[in-house]
């Protein structure tokens, strides 16, 4: 009896935490493009974004809003901003993206998961993008990902593509990936070029290994 009142109880709990997870989604509208977005974007794109998913933004576009947006999405207001469900944000490249950022709520709370294409970025002047690439090997996940991660997954990321990532997981990848595609290596890493971590879901601890490679002519 206990078992089954115990059971009942963490399904109610985990019901609790989906609904949570998934009841907004972040519309982001590109507003204004300043000269030439290399990724791409054009004024007018709009995206659904969530904590998770960047919906095909460019990564550092996505990183730059990143945090302003996970406020939102679990039902939080920025200070400074008028109204309690937006907010405005640029790009770093010289803030040629601007965007608007709104929360809206899901009539059904399903999880966005969107697996845009990878956009080759190379041949864009970018040099340290024409000579190598940095490529995310997951080692380890202590429970079950929601972002479906498996053990052995290899993917590619760069300052523009997100690579399929979990927003939440982009994110820690992000700090290092200039770092190693400049020749750079964070001074505790144990291995030359490559940087061992673990995402910033608590729960899950999905540890991965970012490495450095030539990209094969």
């Amino acid at each position: 009896m206990n078992e089954k009142r115990q059971w009942d109880e963490n399904k109610e709990m985990v019901a609790k935490i989906l609904k949570g997870e998934n009841r907004y989604y972040q519309e982001v509208t590109i507003t204004k493009v300043t000269g030439e977005c290399p990724y791409g974007h054009k004024e007018g794109e709009q995206y659904r974004a969530t904590a998770l998913n960047s919906d095909g933004l460019c990564g550092s576009l996505y990183k730059a809003i990143h945090a302003s947006l996970v406020t939102l999405h679990y039902g939080g207001s920025l200070l400074w901003e008028k109204s309690p469900d937006s907010f405005t944000g640029v790009c770093p490249e010289m803030e040629k993206v601007r965007v608007e950022v709104r929360r809206l709520e899901q009539k059904k709370p399903i999880r966005l998961k969107t697996k845009p294409p990878f956009k080759k970025m190379t041949g864009k002047g970018f040099p340290a993008l024409d000579r190598y690439r940095v490529m995310v090997e997951v080692l380890d996940i202590a429970h079950r990902c929601y972002w479906s991660h498996r053990v052995g997954d290899t993917f590619e990321v760069d300052p523009f593509n997100v690579g399929g990532a979990c927003g939440l997981l982009y994110g820690q990848l992000y700090h290092f990936i200039s770092t190693l595609l400049t020749g750079a290596t964070p001074a505790w890493a144990s291995q030359e070029h490559s940087v061992t971590a673990v995402c910033p879901d608590t729960y899950d601890q999905l540890s991965f290994r970012m490495v450095l490679e030539e990209r094969q002519k």
